[in-house]
C-alpha cells in the first residue's frame, strides 16, 4: 500500500472561457471533458488538470462541496531548454513572466486569467529526473 503519485490537481476560475483560452489555447493542454459553467478537464502529461467554476462546486452532488478563495499555485513540468520559448510566448500574449532561480535551475511564473499562479519548471528543481517529456 502506498501513494503512486498525483493523479489530478485543480484550480478555480469564474470565467471558464478565459481559462480555456489560457490552458488550451496558450499552454496547449488537451481538453477532454467539460460541463459548461462548471468545469474543464485537461490532460497534462500522465495526469489530469481540472479547472472548476468555484460557484458551481459549492453544492453537494456526488462529490462533497469544494472550492478555494484567492489564487492558488500549480506547476507544470517542462524541459529546461524550453523555458525561454515559453516566456516569449506568454509575454507575446500579454502575460508578464517572473523568473526565479533555484539551486538546480530556473523556473518561470505567470498569472492565469483568474489570477492563479502558474509555474513552468523542469523536474530538476526538485531533484527529479526529467525522463521523457512528451509535449501535449
Amino acid at each position: 500500500m502506498g501513494i503512486a503519485g498525483v493523479l489530478e490537481t485543480c484550480v478555480y476560475a469564474g470565467d471558464l472561457e478565459a481559462a480555456r483560452g489560457f490552458y488550451q489555447g496558450l499552454l496547449g493542454l488537451e481538453l477532454f471533458a467539460e460541463q459548461p459553467g462548471r468545469h474543464l478537464f485537461f490532460r497534462a502529461g500522465p495526469g489530469v488538470f481540472l479547472v472548476f467554476n468555484p460557484q458551481a462546486t459549492q453544492q453537494e452532488t456526488t462529490l462533497p462541496p469544494h472550492g478555494a478563495l484567492g489564487s492558488v499555485h500549480v506547476c507544470f513540468r517542462v524541459a529546461a531548454e524550453e523555458l525561454p520559448g515559453w516566456a516569449e510566448r506568454l509575454e507575446a500574449h500579454g502575460y508578464p513572466v517572473t523568473w526565479a532561480e533555484w539551486k538546480a535551475g530556473p523556473s518561470l511564473y505567470v498569472r492565469d486569467p483568474a489570477g492563479n499562479l502558474v509555474e513552468l519548471a523542469p523536474a530538476a528543481i526538485w531533484g527529479l529526473p526529467d525522463g521523457h517529456l512528451k509535449p501535449q
